[in-house]
């Protein structure tokens, strides 16, 4: 019998700043894990994926995230099992993301405006309140780089942060108001097979009281409005144990929970392997269909 393959794709250097080993090291503990399950399994660089044979692998684990790799995803054949799918990728997007997860009733997300960096900053919204400041985010991917997400107090700054992306050809941007309370990093499969959080910065927390279940709740119900099965995000506890739920990605690195993550990952990529594998012939149905 063909042993069942899974090729790992890593992403991209310029969407993993100061970060590409911990996401190597995430996809290599998860190929690991498979190769346990007796899966054949590779570790493709994005560059190497572009000319990979997507018909010769039953299962891709990719972390890419440039639009033209996406795209070529999305066309692999329909029994190659992609996790996470080219589209939900794409909906992490914070242009798609935005809307999604504002239209989730289980999901409490910032009020948001999406806008056009050619049209340049404007006003500040009058869609909401920010005493506290504004987020200016870029439109497409998760952080390139420390100018990629930034807060300003005074929007007379906007124009400036606005500057940059332009110079990098960046379309659009989201604003957002800053929310106050306990920034926690959340990471989950499934979802609903395994999910874990911590604050971001412990010496900094208020301790405001939360219901993890609540949290948990929460995050699964972003990631399947994203379509996501391997996630991760960011969420913020205000007071009344009010969970708002800011970012949600695809294959984060999972840096301080690797150990935990890696055979959760494995066993769900497992699963999905071998619910798409055919089914042994049994001996009484080989007898059937031999002719007399």
């Amino acid at each position: 019998m063909l042993k069942l393959r899974c090729l790992g794709v890593l992403r991209e250097r310029l969407h993993s700043p100061n970060r590409q080993t911990d996401d190597a090291m995430i996809l290599e503990a998860v190929l690991s894990e498979l190769r346990g399950f007796g899966v054949d399994v590779e570790l493709a660089t994005p560059e190497r994926f572009d000319t990979e044979t997507l018909s010769a692998w039953d299962l891709v684990a990719p972390m890419c995230e440039s639009y033209p790799r996406l795209k070529r995803l999305a066309g692999a054949p329909a029994r190659s099992i992609v996790v996470n799918r080219a589209a939900a990728v794409l909906d992490c997007y914070r242009v798609h993301m935005v809307p999604l997860l504002t239209a989730t009733p289980q999901v409490l997300f910032p009020p948001s405006e999406i806008r056009s960096v050619e049209h340049g900053a404007g006003k500040p919204p009058s869609s909401f309140e920010a005493p506290d400041g504004w987020w200016i985010k870029r439109g497409d991917v998760h952080n390139t780089c420390d100018r990629d997400v930034v807060r300003i107090a005074d929007w007379a700054r906007a124009e400036s942060v606005l500057r940059d992306f332009r110079a990098r050809e960046i379309t659009h941007f989201v604003v957002q108001p800053h929310l106050p309370g306990d920034l926690i990093k959340f990471y989950g499969v499934g979802p609903g097979r395994w999910f874990t959080w911590f604050y971001h910065n412990p010496d900094q927390v208020q301790g405001l009281p939360f219901d993890t279940e609540d949290l948990s709740s929460a995050a699964a119900a972003a990631a399947s409005a994203l379509g996501l099965e391997v996630f991760g995000g960011d969420a913020i506890v205000g007071p009344g144990k009010r969970i708002t739920i800011i970012d949600v990605n695809s294959w984060p690195s999972f840096a301080k929970v690797r150990g935990g993550a890696a055979p959760h990952i494995a066993r769900h990529l497992h699963s999905r392997l071998r619910a798409r594998a055919p089914k042994p012939i049994s001996e009484n149905a080989r007898a059937a269909g031999r002719k007399p």
